[in-house]
């Protein structure tokens, strides 16, 4: 399992767009296959930072997910209400631990 967190932070005064924008990434990317959950956070201290996590099934899922039109097509759009593009983007596999 993989887990992947998208950091953005939008321009003064875009930060409804983005939201919009997001919310449109997060709906598709849930129906994709492979999708275990996705969702957008806001900065609780800062309204114009926001955060996309997902849960993926395993690379091959990510991978279609990444190459999809439509996911290259909404990123695209990002880089208008964005301050830096592309954002910083982190991945991660899933490390089940039974005790601590």
């Amino acid at each position: 399992m993989l887990m992947t967190f998208a950091k953005f932070q939008a321009r003064s005064g875009a930060v409804s767009s983005l939201l919009n924008l997001a919310q449109a990434l997060v709906d598709y990317s849930r129906a994709e296959t492979g999708c275990l959950e996705y969702g957008c956070y806001q900065d609780i201290l800062d309204a114009n930072t926001l955060l996309l996590v997902g849960r993926w099934t395993g690379q091959e899922a990510l991978e279609m997910h990444y190459e999809s039109a439509r996911f290259r097509e909404l990123v695209h759009r990002f880089g208008e209400y964005v301050v830096e593009a592309p954002p910083s983007v982190s991945l991660y596999s899933v490390v089940e631990v039974d005790h601590l």
